[in-house]
């Protein structure tokens, strides 16, 4: 047994002070646990691993966000791309433009010479064959009697003996759906070749362009090809024998016709031949051969669709095409005469018209009864009648 000594004299004193101990003991103790379970320690340890979840969390949420918003916006762009893309095929196929495009067509200015289809098409054309000349003649779908004038007078393929004639009609779109009067004179003659760009006058530039994209692809070997317009009478024979046959062997890099040199662009908006400062900024046209009807070899086809690529649209299809000379340096060569080439209308008269390639401005009719008359003997005098 113990005994207690010092400031407690008895028993009963030394167990109170016991007592009181082991009470300010587990007073004690029990404070610290409380302490420890409500101190700001413990809550700043649960608050740190709190906090530090929660960032984790806020940066995932962030994370999340940042990459559904770059999402968003690629797939904007990408959706934009698609509808702009849409829009562009919508309006190629339609013929529904902007407001600042709508005269030039269905096509911009900035691609206005690229990524067009073929509707119609002649790919076996020259398959067998290696033609002397291409026709490529300028129409629409509704010039059905010119073309059929054209094919029975100096647009047959026959009409000079030895020497392989290619003829073609050029159109683009006029309506949404297929035009079926076109389809079916497309499979009786196979002499048609069009594409999805709004047949229009401004987008002469594009006809002449499928044009040549034609003869580039499937009749690359050819001599020589020459463009005209369906309302252009061509005096085929004397073309192929006293202006091409005497160039044999075929040259290259040949393009003549009835040459424009030193013109100026038309400002006044009344003009049908007006072209904007926008549209063509310079104050003279390179050198250039009316649109009526010119000539040229059969390896320039392909270098003048190379040109189109890097030179910008203008509608003026002639001019177009002097913009493609220059730029790829050839250098236009003069006609014989003056006279051969014609873009107004010549009177007729057949010693004229013997001695002429082309005369403008000729009605459905005039083709047959200009060339009924030719295919005749006639004696002209010199001096009479005469170019």
């Amino acid at each position: 047994m113990t005994y207690c000594s010092g400031l407690f004299s008895s028993p009963w004193d030394c167990t109170k002070r016991n007592v009181l101990l082991i009470a300010s003991i587990s007073f004690t103790v029990i404070h610290l646990i409380l302490y420890f379970l409500n101190s700001d320690h413990l809550a700043v340890l649960i608050e740190s691993e709190v906090q530090t979840s929660d960032d984790l969390e806020e940066k995932d949420t962030l994370f999340t966000k940042r990459h559904d918003n770059l999402q968003m916006k690629s797939d904007n762009i990408v959706h934009k791309t698609i509808i702009s893309n849409s829009k562009q095929f919508l309006w190629e196929k339609n013929g529904e433009l902007p407001a600042e495009n709508e005269k030039f067509g269905n096509k911009t200015r900035s691609t206005s010479t690229q990524s067009f289809k073929f509707i119609i098409n002649e790919k076996e054309k020259c398959k067998d064959k290696t033609p002397f000349l291409v026709l490529l003649i300028a129409t629409t779908a509704a010039e059905i009697q010119r073309r059929s004038s054209i094919r029975n007078t100096w647009g047959n393929e026959s009409v000079v003996p030895g020497a392989q004639v290619v003829r073609l009609f050029m159109l683009g779109i006029e309506s949404k759906g297929p035009d079926e009067v076109l389809l079916r004179e497309s499979e009786q003659y196979h002499d048609i070749i069009q594409q999805d760009f709004l047949d229009t006058y401004h987008n002469l530039t594009l006809k002449t362009l499928m044009g040549m994209r034609w003869v580039a692809s499937y009749c690359s070997a050819t001599s020589f090809v020459m463009k005209t317009d369906s309302d252009v009478f061509v005096n085929t024979i004397y073309l192929i024998e006293k202006l091409l046959r005497p160039l044999v062997p075929p040259p290259k890099n040949y393009f003549t016709g009835c040459l424009m040199k030193g013109h100026k662009p038309i400002r006044n908006k009344n003009n049908k031949w007006y072209i904007s400062k926008e549209e063509y900024p310079g104050d003279r046209f390179p050198p250039f051969c009316s649109g009526t009807g010119y000539i040229f070899s059969g390896d320039l086809a392909s270098k003048i669709v190379s040109a189109s690529v890097m030179i910008k649209f203008i509608h003026l299809e002639d001019v177009y095409i002097g913009l493609c000379l220059n730029a790829e340096g050839i250098q236009i060569v003069p006609p014989p005469s003056h006279s051969l080439f014609n873009i107004y209308k010549v009177p007729f008269s057949p010693c004229r018209y013997n001695n002429i390639i082309t005369s403008h401005y000729i009605q459905t009719n005039e083709h047959v009864v200009y060339w009924e008359t030719l295919r005749k003997d006639h004696t002209c005098q010199t001096g009479k009648e005469g170019v």
